[in-house]
């Protein structure tokens, strides 16, 4: 992770931190306005040898003038604007979008545009109408990732192995995203940083700053990079804030919690504590892998963080409880940050999701996305078009596009707040995207379910799915077989 690390970083400057009230909310197609940032890299030259520039093995090809159109939907937002945009508006993301889109239109000889297919069911049925009439109308689709996942399950979209530009060893196809949707040497839907919004849509730890200082506590940076950062470790110092400030014996948002959770964003919790219940052998067939005691362990301290006396949840993300210091920690999307925190007097950090325990090998952290795929009927020479401009294009904006958005993010504090610099690129480099959520298996959230049903013992929820869960991963794998 060290490389990408510097890969990544050498791409942005220093820049002051600004604060601002807190105010209205502030959409998240509308980000905020500053100069594009870059740093140097975390790491100091004694530690790590200087990186050379990455870049994509695509070769200088003439297209001639050939319209790459991009099939997109409204999504939150329009998915076409997750990864292009057609006019300059002085904001940083979307000027980088709109060099992206002018870097690939002038290397390739190439016009980028999009096509608007209404919402997600329309993004849809217009790909299944297309392919099965033959016609020849788009050359990548944007849309809804269930949705799309289950456009590629039914043959509507292209597996993206066959395409020869793709290098699946780079970082911008994120490795435990990549590997999550690929079945039998497969995959039809992608997550990967042509797009942004993976890593906008994000599940993160939000940590206030500003409350810890005030309790003494330290933000755990260095936990994390020493790899300890584990429930029981977030456990243990939202413990220390969770007070009942007004002392009237019941816990609101007006008091405060050492931990949060918004947007419901257990599924994703699931992915982070390696729970996902569907597993690879070495040779990466799936199988299923009711693993109880890892689940035992697992709802035994979720269920002792999220008693009502300790934990606070809503289904949106409140700006107000960051300014009045309610919480320390929050699990929540990226998004919300981009979107509203910076607007907020406090002064916010970023944290990977906690591993279950030290032996837990990796951090995850999980999304949910607008994925992109390619009609199922190209031919050789419109494969070769998709895949120069998409590598080549995935490759920029990984360059390009996640700096400044990590500098809106921040609100310009890259230089003043470098670890959490380093936490957002950890982020993007552990991003997966969850197999029994997209494919919409038995027990994707299993965590949810057992945290509604307090009583509910792990071995009984497990043996209850069991048999429909393997009855549905077989038909699944069945649809990818040679």
């Amino acid at each position: 992770m060290k490389k990408r690390l510097n890969a990544l970083f050498c791409a942005l400057i220093s820049a002051s931190f600004v604060t601002v009230s807190c105010g209205e909310t502030v959409p998240e197609t509308a980000p905020q306005t500053g100069a594009p940032a870059s740093m140097p890299s975390v790491e100091s030259p004694a530690e790590e040898p200087e990186e050379t520039e990455l870049m994509d093995a695509v070769p200088e090809t003439d297209l001639a003038g050939y319209e790459f159109r991009v099939l997109s939907c409204m999504h939150h937002q329009d998915t076409y604007s997750f990864i292009a945009s057609d006019e300059i508006n002085g904001t940083p993301l979307n000027d980088a979008l709109y060099q992206s889109k002018a870097y690939i239109e002038d290397r390739f000889n190439v016009k980028l545009s999009s096509i608007d297919s209404g919402d997600t069911d329309g993004n849809a049925t217009t790909v299944k109408t297309t392919v099965k009439g033959g016609d020849n109308a788009f050359d990548i689709t944007i849309g809804h990732d269930k949705k799309t996942v289950s456009l590629g399950t039914q043959g509507f979209l292209f597996n993206v192995y066959d395409i020869d530009q793709f290098d699946f060893s780079m970082p911008w196809w994120p490795e435990l995203a990549t590997e999550s949707w690929t079945i039998n040497g497969k995959m039809y839907a992608v997550s990967n940083y042509l797009s942004y919004c993976g890593l906008h849509w994000t599940r993160m730890m939000l940590v206030n700053k500003d409350l810890a200082a005030d309790l003494g506590i330290e933000v755990p940076y260095n936990t994390v990079r020493e790899g300890n950062w584990t429930l029981d470790a977030l456990k243990s110092l939202a413990d220390q804030a969770t007070n009942d400030l007004d002392g009237n014996g019941k816990m609101t948002e007006q008091d405060r919690f050492g931990f949060c959770c918004f947007r419901g964003s257990w599924y994703a919790m699931q992915e982070a504590l390696d729970l996902p219940l569907y597993r690879r052998d070495n040779e990466g067939s799936i199988y299923l892998d009711f693993d109880v005691d890892r689940a035992d362990s697992i709802m035994s301290r979720l269920r002792a963080m999220t008693t009502p006396d300790r934990f606070y949840t809503a289904g949106e993300f409140k700006p107000g409880m960051l300014d009045g210091g309610n919480f320390l920690f929050a699990y929540m999307q990226l998004k919300d940050v981009y979107a509203y925190v910076n607007d907020c007097e406090a002064h916010a950090g970023f944290l990977s999701t906690p591993k279950l325990d030290e032996n837990q090998a990796e951090y995850i952290n999980c999304c949910t996305d607008a994925p992109w795929g390619i009609p199922a009927i190209v031919g050789p020479e419109q494969q070769d078009v998709i895949g120069a401009v998409v590598e080549a294009m995935s490759c920029y904006n990984y360059k390009n596009i996640l700096p400044a958005y990590y500098e809106v993010t921040m609100k310009a504090r890259i230089a003043d707040e470098p670890d959490d610099a380093e936490m957002l690129q950890l982020l993007a480099d552990t991003r997966t995207i969850g197999f029994a959520y997209a494919y919409e298996l038995p027990a994707s959230n299993m965590i949810e379910d057992m945290l509604n049903n307090s009583n509910l013992a792990v071995a009984s929820y497990l043996q209850k799915v069991e048999k429909n869960a393997n009855k549905q991963l077989d038909k699944l794998l069945a649809n990818f077989a040679d």
